[in-house]
């Protein structure tokens, strides 16, 4: 059997053409729309009429947080036009009754403990570097939501109490790829806005000291936040994905900062083990079918 698989991001919406086995029989993007939600519906539409002939239905991740109860979107990540919206009933409306949501991380999350990092753990976390910092926990091999679905959204951690308004402050916001790559371009003496990721790791990857003086004060960011997820439910593993996380560079850093803290504690309190995501980019696609079939 053959599903449509889509991972909706804050910059695109990517898709997948996928088997029972976890294939991705084709695969393609598109822009995520920024102007409104009849834009979203509509690009939604048109990938979805692309295989509508050939799936059983279509499988979603989606950046924030829908109520369980009313399908409304109560807190929409980069989406904003998605707020108080029935999502599950307007994306119907346009594609098929057969529509599974789930948030991005969340599937992030099922997709690791199912098949890959987080495979075997008692508890585990997720954290998907992007945008902002997508999160997921999991307890055996189901992902805690929380009583509102809430659980696991450490965009929302708070690293500096006296930043309260908005994101300011926020670890989503200071974690996240678009701070690192902005912090390196201005390292470097570079127009962030002519800047991206990729380039940004060219730099560290060739060893630039002032690219490097960057990225540790980064990692020093993240660190600090999975220290705090740590101490709150003392997983076996957290995973760490998103496109950055393809770069060992990061993890080497990442735990040279951890390290740090641990270090600095005057007590030798348990190490959580840091490990890349195993399915990187496509664990929010595979996810997002796990749990269509869990419902199916």
């Amino acid at each position: 059997m053959e599903y449509l698989v889509l991972d909706v991001g804050g910059s695109a919406i990517k898709y997948a053409l996928m088997n029972d086995d976890l294939e991705m029989l084709e695969k393609g993007k598109v822009p995520t729309p920024s102007e409104n939600l009849e834009s979203f519906k509509q690009a939604v539409h048109d990938i979805y009429v692309q295989y509508s002939d050939r799936v059983d239905g279509l499988a979603m991740s989606l950046p924030g947080l829908i109520n369980r109860h009313t399908h409304k979107v109560q807190v929409p990540g980069a989406l904003g036009y998605n707020l108080d919206v029935d999502i599950v009933k307007e994306l119907q409306s346009v594609t098929t009754d057969r529509l599974t949501i789930e948030n991005d991380a969340k599937c992030a999350a099922l997709c690791e403990v199912e098949h890959g990092s987080l495979k075997g753990t008692e508890i585990g976390d997720v954290c998907i570097i992007g945008t902002g910092i997508g999160g997921g926990i999991t307890i055996g091999d189901k992902v805690f939501t929380g009583t509102h679905g809430f659980a696991g959204e450490f965009s929302y951690l708070s690293g500096d109490w006296t930043k309260q308004d908005g994101f300011e402050g926020k670890w989503g916001y200071d974690g996240s790829a678009l701070k690192l790559s902005a912090m390196i371009a201005r390292a470097v003496g570079e127009d962030p806005k002519e800047f991206d990721g990729l380039k940004a790791f060219e730099y560290c990857n060739q060893g630039d000291e002032r690219a490097l003086t960057a990225l540790e004060a980064y990692c020093d960011v993240i660190a600090m936040g999975l220290f705090n997820i740590q101490a709150t439910v003392d997983p076996d593993k957290i995973a760490i994905g998103g496109g950055i996380s393809q770069q060992p560079i990061l993890h080497d850093y990442i735990q040279k900062s951890l390290d740090k803290l641990y270090e600095k504690m005057p007590i030798p309190i348990p190490r959580v083990q840091i490990v890349p995501c195993t399915y990187h980019n496509d664990s929010n696609l595979i996810g997002a079918l796990d749990n269509y079939k869990k419902v199916y």
